[in-house]
C-alpha cells in the first residue's frame, strides 16, 4: 500500500515476526522502505526504463540516507529512466572496464606466474613437454617481462621469432610462436588484454618432416661409442638404443618400481599417449639394467639412471655431443666421413624400418614403440577395440633387434632372468 511516508512515520514501524514489509512512498512513485524481521530498514527504487525493463536500485539503508536523501535519489532514477538510462547496467558497465584496466595494467611477467600456475601446471602432464613450454615462454618474453600486458604488439612478438628462425632455428621459432598464441590467447579470454597479439603473428617456416632414418650399421657405431661415454650415460644411451622407446620421459625417467625382473620387462605408468605401456627387456637390456644395481642389490623404488639417488641427469646436449664426437674420431681414423647429423629419436625410427624389412608386422613395431595406427597399420577405431598387445610377439621382435645390433644370436629364455652381474662392456 501506498504511504504518506514521514520521518515520524517511519520511526513509530515495528519489524515483523518474519521477512520483511514494504512501504510504497505516496509522493515519489517507485520508492519503497523495506523493513526486515531484523529492524533493518533498506530504500528501494524500481522503475521502467523506457524501451527496455524495469530496474531495481537498492539506495541504501534508513538512517545513513534520510527520507528526503532517498526522495532525490529516486527523482533521478525517474528521470535517467525516462530518457532511457539504466544506471544498474552503467554500473556494471563502469565497474567491468574498471576491472579490465586493472587487469591490463599488470605485466607480462605477472600474468605469466599467473597462467603457470592456473592453466599449464594444472592442465599439462608432468614431464619434459610441459617443463619446455614453462621454460620458452620465461627466455622468450624476458624482454618484455616488466611491460604491460596490455602494451604488448605483434610486432613484438613476431620480432622474437623471426630472430629466432635468423639462427636457423625454424622449428624452434615455430614452437615459441604457438607457445605465444596459447599464452595470450588464455589472457584474451580471462580480460587481461582485448586482442590476442600473437593471433596473427606469422610462423617462421614450413617445417621439413624429420626423415634421418639411421641404418643398422650406424646404429653399432653409435653403440660402440657409448661405451666411452661413462658408467651412467653409456647404459642410458644402449637402453635408448635397445629399448626404442622415447630416450626421457620413458628411460631417462625410468624407475626401478617399473622392473619387473621375473617377466624380463618394464610398464611406463604414463608415457606420452597417458596409457600404461609395456616394454619387453631383451637379454642384452637386463644385463645394462644390471650394471646400473647398487651395490648390487635391487633397489624397491627410485630413479634408475641417476648419480645421486634423487635427481634425474642432466647435461644431455653435452654427453650427446660428446657420443658424437666419438663416433665421428672413429670414422675419421678409418678414412671415413663424418656421420649425418641425427637425433635420439631418429634410433626409434632406425628400429622401426630395421624390423619392418626383417619381416615383423607393423602392428607390432606400433605397439614396440607405443605409437597409435596411421597409415596401413590397423585404423583409429579398430585400436579403440582391438586391446590385444602382443607381448610374445613384441619380445621377439625386441630380441631380434639386440641381435641386430650386436650382430649375434642370443638365446632366449622367456619368462625367466638370473641376476648375474657384468661389466657393462661385456
Amino acid at each position: 500500500m501506498k504511504t504518506n511516508l514521514t520521518d515520524t512515520f517511519i520511526k513509530s514501524i515495528k519489524a515483523p515476526m518474519k521477512g520483511y514489509s514494504a512501504y510504497r512512498d505516496a509522493k515519489y512513485l517507485g520508492l519503497s522502505l523495506r523493513v526486515s524481521f531484523t529492524g533493518a530498514m533498506v530504500w528501494v527504487v524500481q522503475k521502467k526504463i523506457k524501451g527496455s525493463g524495469r530496474i531495481h536500485v537498492t539506495v541504501g539503508s534508513y538512517p545513513a540516507v534520510s527520507l528526503k536523501a532517498a526522495r532525490e535519489v529516486a527523482h533521478t532514477v525517474h528521470a535517467e529512466a525516462e530518457a532511457g538510462i539504466n544506471r544498474i547496467e552503467e554500473v556494471k558497465t563502469a565497474e567491468a572496464a574498471k576491472l579490465a584496466e586493472e587487469l591490463a595494467a599488470r605485466s607480462v611477467s605477472d600474468v605469466l606466474e599467473v597462467y603457470i600456475a592456473t592453466h599449464i601446471v594444472q592442465n599439462l602432464k608432468p614431464g619434459n613437454a610441459r617443463n619446455d613450454r614453462i621454460s620458452q615462454l620465461r627466455r622468450y618474453l624476458d624482454g618484455l617481462a616488466a611491460q604491460r600486458i596490455k602494451a604488448v604488439t605483434r610486432a613484438d612478438l613476431q620480432g622474437i621469432i623471426d630472430a629466432k628462425a635468423a639462427e636457423g632455428k625454424i622449428v624452434m621459432a615455430n614452437r615459441i610462436r604457438a607457445a605465444f598464441t596459447a599464452y595470450f590467447g588464455w589472457a584474451e579470454k580471462r580480460g587481461y588484454i582485448e586482442a590476442n597479439p600473437a593471433e596473427r603473428v606469422q610462423k617462421a617456416g614450413k617445417e621439413k618432416p624429420r626423415t634421418r632414418t639411421p641404418s643398422v650399421e650406424e646404429v653399432r657405431e653409435i653403440w660402440n661409442a657409448t661405451f666411452e661415454q661413462g658408467p651412467l650415460w653409456g647404459p642410458y644411451f644402449r637402453l635408448c638404443i635397445l629399448t626404442g622407446q622415447r630416450s626421457r620421459s620413458d628411460v631417462m625417467a625410468m624407475r626401478w618400481e617399473w622392473i619387473e625382473w621375473d617377466k624380463t620387462r618394464y610398464c611406463i605408468p604414463n608415457p606420452k599417449n597417458g596409457q600404461p605401456h609395456i616394454v619387453h627387456l631383451s637379454p642384452r637390456a637386463m644385463r645394462e639394467l644390471i650394471t646400473l644395481l647398487p651395490n648390487e642389490v635391487v633397489p624397491a623404488a627410485g630413479l634408475v639412471l641417476t648419480s645421486d639417488g634423487i635427481t634425474p641427469m642432466s647435461g644431455f646436449a653435452k654427453r650427446k655431443h660428446r657420443l658424437d664426437a666419438t663416433v665421428n674420431e672413429a670414422r675419421h681414423r678409418a678414412g671415413q666421413p663424418s656421420m649425418l647429423e641425427w637425433r635420439m629419436h631418429d634410433l626409434r625410427r632406425a628400429q622401426a624400418t630395421a624390423l619392418a624389412e626383417a619381416g615383423v608386422d607393423e602392428g607390432v613395431v606400433d605397439r614396440i614403440q607405443n605409437h597409435v595406427a596411421v597409415g596401413s597399420r590397423a585404423s583409429a577405431v579398430a585400436g579403440v577395440y582391438n586391446r590385444a598387445q602382443k607381448l610374445l610377439e613384441r619380445a621377439k621382435a625386441l630380441d631380434l633387434w639386440a641381435d641386430m645390433v650386436l650382430e649375434q644370436r642370443a638365446i632366449i629364455v622367456h619368462g625367466s632372468f638370473a641376476l648375474e652381474k657384468v661389466t657393462a662392456s661385456e
